[in-house]
């Protein structure tokens, strides 16, 4: 049975610090005793990595123990034991770094925790209150350092740790991460202080909002709250303790409505050092209040994701109507910049995926998503083409991205859609198909290539795109469409400048087929059988 690093430890405390072999060197496979013997009085060259400055080993010692803050723990101890173990040099080394000694959990053995409160020193401390049946005695002896907890990470803690955990003030404490993974409605209630947080990120974990350690943030992240969001006024003045954050992520936490009968008494929250903000699935209307009530500056990124699941179209576009705004800026300050139309397949159920990515020098990267019922998706999609060409054409029209949907039908309404597309964006000259099936693809060349005495709904596209999947079968498909008089031996070309293929594999014998029908056949990162 495996030993714990505790017990790893507690031998290697007993052998002794100085531990070098007590064996003479034995002679390899096919030496002689002589052999060894006369060679061993020369002077040994020293390892290489005994070679290595100081300096430069502290370095990679560091990076061996060191983990993501979130995954501070046991693993990590268990290397550096087994690293203080290789040698006097090494046990030397290790044991002058106070700051890989200051990760500390409450899953190690406690004799480990003693020794690395000991060996830490002074810095600050990195903790990890994980799981339940923790030892009173080892949290007792953290919370004797804890003006030294710098980071301290809380993953489905029981409910006696974070009661004691939840009355203390931290004086140096700048990031606080909160999870609850298996959903074991963990609640935590501060009533401390906590003066130089800056960063703090919740996932399915409850939280009393009104604290007021929650205020003077620079990052805010929250994701999967379900039952314990705040309500949009709460959420609110939440942000407004905190003016200057520079990230903001609120991701599948359904902000309830304001409780008072109108958001007239709301005041605008001016974020003016903010650099991200993302609002994702956090309830019909509430993207709406949020996008009103905050004053976001012109250069932030910005990620929004909406999901409707109602045929009510108007009502769907009432809604994105303040992220127009932003939209439409966006679209007249980028002209002469490439952004693309997304339509995706969908996330859940039936529902369709419509995204908008675009960015300017003057303005931070906008992202809109929208995922609604197939029947909207049309419409979704016409209406950012439409914004897009509202403040004038661009000299670099969009690229339009389209990703394989679950079902032939649906696929066949995104095809019919280009006939709507192209009184808003005739100039379209680069189209991008992801993960499509081939009978999909025949559709595909069937409405951008229509028979000669049909019009194209995009004349100018020149660049067309298959991402994703094996192109076989497809490739065989169009090479026969292609194929003119009675024998077959000549082809049409198609009216491309560039067909590109990216991912998936395809035989040498159709790579050479495809070359005949374009002038430029681009292959990136295909496996060619």
């Amino acid at each position: 049975m495996p030993r714990n690093t505790g017990e790893l430890l507690s031998d290697e405390l007993q052998e002794g610090k100085q531990r070098v072999s007590p064996y003479p060197p034995q002679p390899l496979a096919g030496e002689e005793e002589g052999t060894v013997s006369a060679t061993s009085t020369q002077p040994q060259l020293p390892h290489p990595i005994e070679m290595i400055p100081l300096e430069i080993f502290q370095m990679i010692m560091r990076e061996v123990v060191t983990e993501p803050l979130w995954s501070v723990g046991s693993p990590n101890y268990y290397d550096l034991t087994r690293l203080r173990l290789v040698c006097r040099r090494w046990t030397q080394v290790l044991e002058g770094m106070p700051e890989v000694w200051a990760r500390i959990s409450l899953r190690m053995d406690e004799r480990l925790i003693d020794l690395a409160l000991s060996r830490s020193m002074h810095s600050p401390l990195s903790i990890d209150l994980k799981g339940q049946g923790l030892s009173p005695s080892a949290l007792d002896k953290l919370l004797q350092h804890i003006d030294r907890w710098k980071y301290l990470v809380i993953n489905y803690a029981g409910d006696s740790t974070l009661d004691q955990v939840a009355v203390q003030s931290f004086p140096i404490l700048e990031e606080l991460m909160l999870f609850d993974l298996y959903r074991h409605r963990s609640n935590i209630s501060f009533s401390g202080s906590a003066p130089m947080l800056r960063t703090v990120v919740i996932d399915s974990f409850r939280i009393q909002w009104s604290s007021s350690i929650l205020s003077n943030l620079r990052e805010l992240v929250l994701r999967n709250i379900g039952g314990g969001a705040p309500d949009i006024d709460t959420f609110l003045k939440l942000l407004a303790n905190s003016p200057k954050l520079t990230l903001l992520s609120v991701w599948y936490t359904p902000l309830t409505p304001s409780p008072s009968p109108s958001p007239s008494h709301h005041t605008h929250i001016s974020l003016s050092c903010l650099r991200f903000l993302a609002i994702e699935y956090v309830g019909q209307g509430i993207l709406k209040q949020l996008v009103e009530f905050i004053d976001i500056p012109r250069s932030t990124t910005c990620q929004f994701a909406i999901s409707w699941d109602n045929d009510d179209i108007i009502s769907l576009f009432e809604q994105l109507e303040p992220i127009h705004r932003r939209h439409s800026t966006l679209a007249e300050v980028s002209k002469g910049s490439r952004s693309t139309l997304i339509l995706g397949g969908g996330l859940r159920g039936p529902n369709i995926r419509t995204m908008y990515e675009g960015e300017a020098h003057q303005l931070g990267t906008l992202t809109v998503e929208v995922e609604s019922l197939p029947e909207c998706n049309a419409d979704v999609f016409e209406y950012f083409a439409r914004q897009l060409v509202q403040s004038g054409p661009n000299p670099v029209p969009p690229v339009l991205h389209i990703i394989g949907p679950t079902d032939r039908a649906t696929f066949d309404n995104q095809l019919e859609l280009f006939s709507r597309l192209r009184d808003h964006l005739p100039n379209t000259d680069n189209i991008l198909f992801e993960d499509l099936d081939p009978e999909c693809i025949q559709g595909v060349f069937d409405t951008l290539f229509p028979p000669k005495h049909s019009s194209r709904p995009f004349p100018r596209l020149s660049t067309l795109t298959f991402r994703g999947g094996t192109h076989e079968e497809w490739a065989y498909r169009l090479q026969k469409r292609q194929k003119r008089g009675l024998l077959g031996r000549d082809v049409d070309p198609l009216p491309l400048n560039t067909l590109r293929i990216e991912g998936g594999n395809i035989s040498a014998e159709k790579v050479q087929r495809l070359k005949v029908l374009v002038p430029n056949l681009v292959l990136d990162r295909v496996q060619v059988n």
